[in-house]
């Protein structure tokens, strides 16, 4: 079988015609993959969760940066005072962040609980919101 020099040009024409395309042609495929959304379903219980943590954090971020407590705030503050025992204040420095403030063994002033006892309340208290928080939501 013989091949002429046309059929040959031809091929060689159609050849570099789909090389120079491939690429745009891939890219294409790629940017609409791409440009696809993934859709996330949450059950009603998993965005009350959501919406729990997310109110939580900011409840904890406003006892941590010494702004005015609100209701819920000191409704939680009170119970974590009920569970340790005693009226526990909330302080805050630059360098330490959120402190909790107990009154000393005189009854005279107050004494900041040490590092150990705090980070302590620390988790406790973040507890007690999360599920003050959870509860509250309708």
């Amino acid at each position: 079988m013989i091949i002429g020099d046309f059929q040959v040009q031809h091929v060689l024409r159609s050849y570099s015609r789909q090389l120079a395309e491939g690429p745009r042609v891939s890219k294409a495929k790629v940017e609409n993959k791409t440009t696809q959304n993934d859709e996330i379903t949450l059950s009603p219980e998993g965005k009350k969760r959501l919406l729990a943590d997310k109110i939580t954090r900011e409840i904890i971020t406003q006892f941590s940066n010494g702004s005015e407590m609100t209701p819920t705030g000191r409704h939680v503050l009170e119970r974590l005072s009920r569970e340790v025992g005693q009226p526990l204040q909330l302080s805050y420095s630059e360098e330490q962040g959120m402190l909790f403030v107990v009154p000393d063994d005189t009854g005279q002033g107050t004494r900041i609980l040490s590092g150990a006892e705090n980070e302590g309340l620390k988790k406790r208290l973040f507890d007690i919101t999360q599920s003050t928080v959870y509860n509250d939501l309708l």
